[in-house]
This record gives C-alpha cells, sequence and structure tokens, in this order.
C-alpha cells in the first residue's frame, strides 16, 4: 500500500492570512481612534457648554415658548418653512443679474434682526419667570443650572 503524501498548506496562503488579520487590526484601530478623537476625548475641555439662550429657552413653560415660536414663523407654518424661505430668497438675490448687494444685505440684516428679537422675547418671558420666584426657588433653579451644566461636561469630556 502507498501513502500519499499529505499536502501542506502553501506558505503563501499563511502569510496572506496574517496578512489579512494585520490589515484589519490596522483598520480597527484607525476606527477606534477616528471615534475616540471626535468624541471628545485627548482633546482639552471638549464640547463647549449649551449657549445660555438655549438653556434660558428650554426652561420656560411649554405654552411660552409655543407663543414664542408661532410669533417668529410669521406667515410660515413652521419655523424650519421659514428657514427655507430666507435661504430661497439669498439663493435668489446671488442669482439676480444685475447682482444687488444692497438687496441682499438687506435680507441679512432682516434675518438677524428677526434672530435678535426672538432672543429678546425669550429673555423678557424668562426674566419674567424668573422675577416670580422667591430667593430659595431662585437658589434652587441656579443650583440645577449648575447641575445640567456639571452633566454636559461630563458628557463631552
Amino acid at each position: 500500500m502507498t501513502q500519499e503524501p499529505t499536502k501542506s498548506p502553501r506558505r503563501w496562503v499563511r502569510w496572506l492570512l496574517i496578512g489579512s488579520l494585520a490589515l484589519n487590526l490596522v483598520v480597527v484601530g484607525v476606527v477606534a481612534g477616528a471615534a475616540w478623537r471626535f468624541a471628545g476625548h485627548g482633546r482639552d475641555g471638549g464640547k463647549a457648554p449649551p449657549p445660555i439662550g438655549a438653556l434660558l429657552y428650554r426652561d420656560l413653560d411649554r405654552d411660552t415658548r409655543k407663543a414664542l415660536r408661532s410669533a417668529v414663523e410669521g406667515d410660515h407654518e413652521s419655523f424650519r418653512a421659514r428657514r427655507m424661505a430666507e435661504v430661497v430668497t439669498v439663493v435668489t438675490l446671488l442669482r439676480a443679474d444685475p447682482f444687488d448687494p444692497a438687496a441682499l444685505e438687506g435680507a441679512l440684516q432682516d434675518h438677524a434682526a428677526r434672530r435678535s428679537s426672538f432672543h429678546q422675547s425669550v429673555q423678557v418671558a424668562w426674566l419674567s419667570q424668573v422675577r416670580e420666584m422667591t430667593a430659595q426657588e431662585r437658589a434652587s433653579y441656579a443650583a440645577e443650572l449648575e447641575e445640567r451644566l456639571a452633566r454636559h461636561d461630563r458628557k463631552h469630556r
């Protein structure tokens, strides 16, 4: 009885598998490093705290927020629709021939004025609520704001 020699796997297959494993590890390392970096790790400070206007707006009662939003939306059915209309206006003015820089500047100033007016309305409404608080309620509210900022800081480190 003759014995057939067993074929050992070729060396190049072994090296191909080792190379494939090494390449996979490199890809995993790059992806993990990018995820770590863009999650705020490895940088000093992490993500900036939320703007004070956002904190104030979120603390207004639901009816006040709804009234402020509807005042800002104007003739549009939503904030998004108003924003889209503003972008369409700017694009139209950019494409106009002849180009009218004064009209474009006016559109940008109108947008800035509406935004400023909204911020002022939020501040007035928020101050109205704070004025009605007792000293103890204001202190408790201040502590709550500090805690929210601390949670935000811990989350974005």
